[in-house]
């Protein structure tokens, strides 16, 4: 007898555009229907909402485009959420079993267990399903429920987040009249969206060049080792082309577009000579199409290469220091995949395994049929929360979860007391 399908919608809210996807899952099989795209235009910026009105006009545009493709409406949504005020961490909850066999309230006792101790004023606690490991006297199961034994112990990822990213983000979706299913981190959200099981169990990271942000997920013996978000990105580049040549945002962003990063200072370390890059004899003048006023109507190609060299390189060694700094660069036996917007950049994955030294490539969404247009890196992030909402859906189903309340912070009743105010 055929299954009956299952249809979710997701949010990702980026600097640069708000993504909306509707996926269907029958059997084993998950195929988005519906996608949109609006332009953020500046209305969310690392993660926090700048401009609510604005930052709903976009969500609306996107999902009535993604519900116009899918033919459907959806009344819940799956959102992706993001910050560089950011601190994530590790838990380990265990709980005495008073009964023979574990059952939803020892789970939940487990769960709020770990999350006690990382509970602080001012923010919200975010975890997902799809990065929660359970024990019993020991021994790793995939689902505790009514398995037999003395002491349960759960290990998950948290995320503690600033209430004014949760609640904003929340009521943008809520003024949609949809309601918010779950949230999850997005640097979680992105190892779902393109890593294999295979890789998360031989150890990878997976970093997401965004538009002001570029975030790290790390993985090994499909355990979530590390995540990690800093406050710069894709944009960064950008704005130093432009002041440092003078020329408008507009023309400073074709100019990265168009020219990436420089390949000969990628294999010289960033050692150029006298005329620019190496192997380069003259230094060739680019015309601008739009010159600032006052400024020149042309710029040195060396002088270009140089700054999007440097700045593009330092995001990535900050990511690296932090591995050095936790000692876990040793746990990259896969490499690293690199999604978001930013790793599209010419010759980004050369600069990439010159700063790592370790094997890099491109992250495409994996485990889903998507239009050949959104099948990207930047549509990982979105592609990641529908795999995680479809595990959220099978863990409500298996009575792992309260879908009425399956954070221990307390974000359910956060989201409901906002929904109150809009309804």
């Amino acid at each position: 007898m055929r299954t009956k399908g299952e249809t979710i919608g997701v949010v990702d809210f980026g600097s640069r555009d708000v993504r909306v996807l509707i996926a269907r899952k029958e059997g084993e099989t998950i195929a988005v229907t519906g996608h949109g795209t609006a332009p953020a235009r500046g209305c969310v910026s690392r993660g926090v909402v700048q401009d609510l009105s604005a930052a709903e006009s976009a969500l609306g545009k996107a999902l009535a485009e993604a519900e116009d493709r899918a033919h459907a409406h959806m009344s819940t949504l799956f959102c992706g959420i993001n910050g560089t005020k950011v601190d994530s961490s590790i838990r380990e909850g265990k709980h005495t079993l008073t009964h023979e066999r574990v059952d939803r309230e020892d789970m939940k006792q487990a769960h709020e267990n770990a999350a006690t101790e990382a509970a602080e004023a001012g923010k919200r606690i975010v975890s997902s399903i799809s990065a929660q490991e359970w024990f019993v006297d020991g021994l790793r199961v995939a689902n505790p429920l009514d398995i037999r034994g003395q002491v349960l112990k759960t290990r998950v990822h948290l995320a503690q987040l600033p209430s004014v990213i949760v609640d904003n983000l929340a009521a943008c979706v809520l003024s949609q009249h949809r309601r918010i299913e779950d949230m999850i981190f997005l640097p979680v959200a992105n190892a779902l969206g393109c890593l294999t099981p295979e890789d998360m169990e031989l150890g990878v990271a997976v970093l997401d060049l965004g538009h002001n942000t570029t975030g790290m997920a790390l993985y090994r013996g499909r355990s979530i080792l590390d995540t990690f978000v800093i406050p710069v990105g894709g944009n960064d580049i950008v704005n130093d082309v432009a002041g440092g040549l003078s020329t408008s945002f507009l023309e400073a962003e074709e100019l990265v577009l168009e020219y990436g990063v420089p390949d000969a200072l990628i294999r010289t370390d960033g050692e150029a000579g006298p005329e620019g890059a190496p192997g380069r004899d003259v230094n060739p003048l680019i015309k601008l199409h739009h010159a600032v006023r006052s400024a020149r109507d042309s710029v040195e190609r060396g002088a270009l290469d140089r700054i999007i060299y440097l700045r593009a390189k330092e995001i990535l060694t900050k990511m690296r220091k932090h591995l050095h700094k936790k000692d876990l660069m040793n746990n990259l036996v896969r490499g690293i995949v690199l999604t978001g917007g930013g790793s599209m950049l010419k010759n980004q994955v050369a600069l990439a395994e010159s700063v790592f030294e370790v094997p890099c490539q491109v992250g495409l969404p994996e485990n889903i049929s998507v239009p050949k247009e959104i099948h990207t890196p930047e549509f990982v992030s979105a592609v990641g929360i529908a795999h995680h909402a479809f595990e959220f859906r099978k863990a409500v189903r298996e009575k792992r979860i309260d879908s009425a309340n399956t954070s221990p912070s307390g974000i359910r009743m956060v989201l409901d007391a906002i929904r109150q105010l809009f309804f």
